[in-house]
């Protein structure tokens, strides 16, 4: 109010004299009179001023001083106007920012002195901003400097307010959005840019930002004028006052329409080349069924037709037919392999073996094939090589199996040789070489590195063309490189070709002699079961292939019904109980798959639990997984031969119908009566070294595998636990617990089962019975091992 501040009282420091002030300040000080005479100056003004002593300046008329600091500013004649006009005006004028020649920068303050109305001078402040305005400039140099890099880096910035109005925008958000400034300051950023189906979403973002302060990534489609839909990648963060109180966001934006269109690209690419994966499998999988039911019959009325009497014309024509339908065998097998190997669904699988026996079984093996042709087949085995090895004895086999075949094909006379060697131990692995060599025709120096090509033969000298199919070796080159390791041909004196290769394995230490003591006994002899009280369905509806497996089993005494269909195999599971059930699983109509499942539907069916054997010419990886979802029991691929055959009948028409023949024990160990007798003499065949180690594994690792499946259980994560439980399973049948695993079975048809919501209730409740269990024999799995490794003991010290 005015009344108050007149009545306010006034401070003593209003009694001091200005010169008090002027003497005091920082500032430089310059004091004209009413004919704007300099009469006083401050000593900073005479430090900043390029002039020997006061007097130099004092009394001197205004536009002496004007000139004296024309010298000195950077635009004299705009610095001599605007003071003229200060003086003329005689109003008071603050903070005139003027540059200096020589980089500084000094703001001029004016104040004119009046009293009574009357002008009596003027007080002149000048303060050295010098720092100050550099300041500015290197924050606006830096600005610019980040407006270069945003518009090469094709970035967009904008700034908005808490409703996402546009505040300001850079050039290169102009570009981006090809409008201009103008256009956009105001604008609602979501309405103008968002494509309307995802605004709901765009504000949602927006709110969260806003509200947890939390900057965020996101990949988002815009719509720019004209209706062009672009991809940017935008990333956002609130904007803050003084007082940390969020008053906008700022927003870089990156066009990412070039990679989202490559990355499409790129995805239909995978599409079409996943499609083409599926139509080759497909198609292996028809080719394998329509190559391999055929040569089902042809293999089997060749066996079938060499057991009768025939003329010894007749020998060699049915000796060509084995051979020629065995090479189409190895083709069909060839094709097949290379595709798992390329799709990535052959795995290299550990165990132990024993090296020293798998050469000799292949020397044997040839030996056989060779017959009473004039070449031999000597073995060269480094007595170094003396122990059990881990590894994945089954490709070792393939791999050599392949070369001695390529080898034999080669030769027509000398010899083949086989070669192996231990090399260096590294990071833990015992290398080991083979070769395999021959007196053959050999390879020319130029052409071995097309030997390993697929679908092509290296050419041979004298130009002769040799059957195969060109994938023998370049399976081989294959499986030798999935494993670690590395073929190449090389040559060695008297040898005409020579493939050598190196392995690693893990060594286990073990003597192949001491684990020979505890296996010395000859595996049992298959046993002599009797079927004549037996009936078996057989439904097939290949004609030959019907009328080969009719011949086998006349001559092992098997009564059988024949069923040339799907629907007519249910008509007659429907009404009559067999003892087997022998089908195939490709059929016209009702196939057997189908045919399964609706057998095992029903448990009141005569049928429900007769074990079903799947007679397939396919080869596809995943149909034994679809075959035991139906409730199949076992898989026999044709071709078979008429041994395959017995031992699948074997396995089901014995006395306890699905129970494996109980093994007389002839090494003196009883396995305790707790776990199952029967399953672990027949899996060991008295192999007690190879019993106890599998025990040990069992013992060390049982308890983290269980805990790995609690974990997937309590994050419901099904499918991870149904592949665990699936891994796991196998292991309680190796010490013995076959009826925990048979509740893991369960556990996993559960897991697996298309009808999975049916079944969550049951999942938890089960896994506990299982983990109940083996609390409550894990202490005779232990004991057991125990028992083993003393029964070892004692066996090594009495030998």
């Amino acid at each position: 109010m005015p009344g108050e501040t007149a009545d306010m009282e006034v401070p003593a420091i209003f009694s001091l004299p200005i010169a008090t002030y002027l003497h005091n300040t920082n500032a430089g000080i310059m004091v004209t009179d009413e004919t704007h005479r300099l009469i006083w100056l401050n000593d900073v003004i005479l430090e900043r001023t390029a002039v020997g002593s006061a007097a130099a300046l004092l009394h001197l008329p205004f536009d002496a001083v004007v000139m004296h600091y024309c010298l000195q500013v950077s635009q004299p004649v705009a610095f001599a106007h605007r003071m003229q006009e200060l003086i003329n005006q005689k109003k008071p004028h603050i903070g005139w920012e003027i540059a200096f020649r020589e980089g500084q920068y000094r703001e001029l303050s004016y104040i004119p002195i009046f009293e009574e109305g009357v002008f009596r001078g003027s007080i002149w402040e000048v303060i050295d901003v010098t720092k100050h305005h550099l300041l500015q400039e290197e924050i606006l140099h830096n600005e610019r400097k980040f407006q270069v890099v945003l518009d090469n880096l094709n970035a967009a910035l904008c700034e908005t307010d808490l409703e996402g109005n546009i505040t300001r925008v850079f050039e290169g958000f102009c570009r981006m959005s090809r409008m201009t400034e103008d256009q956009l300051i105001g604008r609602n950023l979501i309405d103008l840019f968002v494509p309307e189906e995802k605004q709901g979403y765009a504000r949602m973002l927006r709110q969260r930002r806003q509200e947890n302060n939390m900057p965020l990534l996101y990949e988002m489609e815009i719509v720019i004028p004209g209706g062009e839909r672009r991809w940017v990648l935008a990333s956002a963060a609130n904007i803050h006052d003084r007082d940390q109180v969020t008053t906008g966001s700022m927003s870089i934006y990156m066009d990412i329409t070039p990679q989202k269109r490559l990355q499409r690209a790129l995805e239909q690419a995978r599409e079409s080349a996943e499609q083409a994966r599926r139509n080759q499998k497909e198609f292996l999988t028809n080719i394998s069924h329509e190559i391999r039911n055929p040569l089902t019959a042809i293999i089997g009325i060749s066996y079938l037709l060499e057991n009768t009497e025939l003329t010894a014309e007749q020998q060699e024509y049915v000796g060509i037919l084995k051979l020629s339908s065995d090479f189409l065998l190895e083709l069909v097998g060839n094709l097949l392999d290379l595709s798992k190997i390329e799709a990535g669904k052959l795995e290299v699988q550990q165990r132990e073996f024993n090296p020293v026996a798998l050469i000799k079984s292949l020397q044997d093996t040839f030996r056989l094939k060779m017959g009473k042709r004039p070449i031999s087949l000597t073995v060269d085995i480094d007595p170094a090589l003396s122990t059990w090895l881990l590894g994945d004895d089954l490709l070792l086999k393939q791999i050599l199996l392949n070369l001695l075949s390529n080898a034999e094909k080669f030769t027509t006379e000398g010899e083949i040789a086989i070669k192996v060697k231990a090399l260096e131990v590294t990071d833990g692995k015992r290398w080991v070489s083979f070769q395999v060599c021959d007196t053959g025709i050999g390879i020319d120096q130029e052409q071995r590195a097309a030997v390993f090509e697929e679908y092509r033969q290296a050419p041979r000298p004298g130009h002769e063309r040799y059957n195969g199919t060109g994938l023998g070796l370049a399976i081989v080159k294959q499986l030798v490189e999935l494993q670690g390791g590395r073929i190449f041909v090389e040559e060695i004196p008297f040898y005409q070709t020579c493939f050598s290769f190196s392995l690693p394995f893990t060594d286990t230490g073990r003597s192949i002699d001491q684990r020979r003591r505890t296996a010395a006994h000859p595996s049992r002899p298959m046993p002599n079961v009797r079927f004549e009280e037996a009936y078996v369905l057989v439904v097939e509806d290949n004609i030959m292939n019907r009328k080969y497996i009719s011949g086998l089993l006349h001559r092992a005494g098997l009564h059988f019904q024949l069923a040339a269909n799907g629907q007519d195999a249910l008509h007659l599971l429907q009404h009559r109980q067999f003892d087997l059930i022998l089908m195939d699983l490709r059929m016209p109509g009702l196939d057997g798959f189908e045919l399964a499942t609706m057998v095992r539907a029903d448990e009141s069916q005569p049928n429900a639990a007769t074990p079903i054997v799947a007679v397939t010419a396919s080869a596809m990886e995943d149909m034994a997984d679809q075959a035991r979802m139906a409730g199949i029991n076992d898989v026999l691929s044709k071709p078979y031969t008429p041994e395959q055959l017995i031992r699948v009948l074997q396995k089901f028409l014995n006395e306890d119908e699905t129970a494996l023949m109980e093994t007389p024990n002839i090494n003196g160990y009883q396995f305790q009566p707790t776990l199952d007798t029967k399953f672990l003499n027949a899996l060991y065949e008295n192999n007690l070294g190879y019993a106890s180690d599998l025990f040990e594994v069992f013992v060390r690792t049982i308890q983290d595998e269980m805990g790995k499946i609690r974990l997937l259980l309590e994050s419901k994560d099904w499918e991870a636990m149904g592949f665990q439980v699936h891994k796991l399973k196998p292991n309680f049948s190796m010490v013995g617990l076959t009826g925990i695993a048979a509740k893991m079975q369960t556990l996993e048809n559960y897991l697996k089962s298309s009808q999975l919501e049916q079944h969550l209730p049951e999942i938890p409740g089960l896994f506990s019975e299982v983990e109940a269990a083996l609390h409550t024999n894990m202490p005779v799995v232990e004991e057991e091992l125990k028992n083993m490794r003393a029964f070892e003991e004692a066996t090594s010290k009495g030998s």
